[in-house]
């Protein structure tokens, strides 16, 4: 395959996989509004099918036998998460979204924190034994990631401004088709997530960057567009405590994933055989949690002062992704 075929299908991979994500959300709705399953667990199989880009990115990374893919693309697409949710701030603006957020949004926020903190760990010590293959570190993240997540869910509860979802939206389709549309818009975003980083493993050969640079960020973009397009439809719906504490979810979800990518990696220790580059990363992203934390938990102040986190969490995200791109 020539190199720029593969360039070729790298990009399609990345938009296709935007696209494809939207579709999955749309006729994931559909089939909420047309089943008898509850709306709760409905949300949360739409919760995992938005992740799939993530998960079969990083699934297919361990495969190839690429961990720096793997661990780059989850710690990643945390960081371009936060510097998303930056972004969105300033463009909302006037409505000084941060502020509205609630508890839940900050224990989200802590429960990334101690999550991370976890995997730098990981990444930076070597322990000396391990249940079969899996490190202990991943088996700390899963259990506070259900621990955590229970304890947020008992006792939080959202009072933000909801949004009644009209009935009868999809009448022109019967749940026979939205169905078989969800489960093709899934098997289609599955393999384009393997697509995608076959070829950006490819790329790193091809360039001689460092595979963690190109999973942190090229990789972790494009596999977080749907997750952003979510938040995104939140706030424009004047959701802003449901899209930031669903985004934090997201990043505490992704990093679950990192640690079950562990589990079915038989070679060794996923995080001791990946680059020290995504230490740079996981510390960037809870350097830019800790902002976000901080701008909720402060009271209104005027415009500029307000936005000063925001503009740091972006001017670092591409000092970080200089940094990075440093460590072949």
């Amino acid at each position: 395959m020539s190199d720029w075929v593969v360039f070729a299908l790298f990009f399609i991979s990345g938009i296709s996989t935007f696209f494809i994500a939207s579709r999955l959300s749309i006729f994931g709705d559909a089939v909420k509004e047309k089943s008898r399953v509850s709306s709760t667990f409905m949300g949360a199989v739409i919760g995992i099918a938005i992740s799939l880009p993530e998960l079969t990115s990083s699934v297919t990374a361990i495969i190839i036998d690429s961990p720096d893919l793997a661990v780059g693309n989850l710690i990643g697409s945390n960081l371009f998460n936060i510097m998303g949710l930056a972004i969105f701030d300033i463009v909302y603006r006037r409505y000084q979204i941060l502020t509205h957020a609630t508890v839940e949004s900050k224990l989200y926020g802590w429960l990334v924190i101690l999550m991370t903190l976890i995997v730098i760990a990981g990444l930076s010590l070597t322990l000396p034994t391990h249940i079969f293959h899996i490190s202990y570190t991943s088996i700390a993240v899963i259990l506070l990631y259900f621990i955590g997540s229970k304890f947020i869910n008992d006792r939080t509860e959202y009072k933000g401004r909801k949004v009644k979802n009209k009935s009868g939206r999809y009448n022109e389709y019967t749940y026979k088709q939205v169905l078989i549309r969800f489960i093709l818009a899934a098997v289609a975003i599955m393999l384009i997530g393997s697509v995608l980083t076959v070829t950006a493993e490819r790329i790193s050969v091809i360039t001689g960057i460092g595979a963690s640079f190109i999973g942190a960020f090229l990789v972790a973009i494009s596999t977080s567009l749907p997750d952003a397009v979510s938040v995104g439809t939140a706030l424009k719906l004047r959701n802003f405590n449901l899209g930031i504490s669903s985004l934090l979810g997201s990043n505490a979800f992704n990093l679950m994933i990192l640690a079950l990518t562990d589990l079915i990696y038989f070679r060794g220790n996923l995080l001791e055989e990946s680059s020290p580059a995504n230490i740079i990363t996981g510390v960037a992203s809870i350097i830019f949690i800790l902002l976000i934390i901080y701008s909720i938990t402060r009271k209104k102040v005027s415009a500029w002062n307000y936005l000063l986190p925001s503009v740091v969490i972006i001017v670092s995200y591409f000092v970080t992704t200089y940094l990075v791109f440093q460590i072949k």
